[in-house]
């Protein structure tokens, strides 16, 4: 396994909202581990990550959500 793919890859120790939310864009995003470590202006220049692991998960789900079905980068 390599270590992009391990970082990207949910934590045994994430909350499993969080982790569910993260399976998710991995799924949907064909360049999720990218997508997922960009800050991003939306989330106060914080990346997706960083946000989820705070426990900001419906923050970063309304924003995937708007990528997928609005088109909002």
């Amino acid at each position: 396994m390599s270590s992009s793919y391990a970082s990207a890859c949910p934590s045994p120790h994430m909350n499993p909202k969080a982790a569910e939310l993260v399976e998710e864009i991995q799924r949907a995003l064909p360049d999720a581990e990218d997508w997922l470590d960009s800050p991003h202006g939306l989330l106060g220049g914080e990346t997706p990550k960083q946000r989820i692991l705070a426990g900001d998960i419906e923050r970063v789900r309304n924003l995937f959500e708007s990528i997928l079905y609005v088109g909002v980068t």
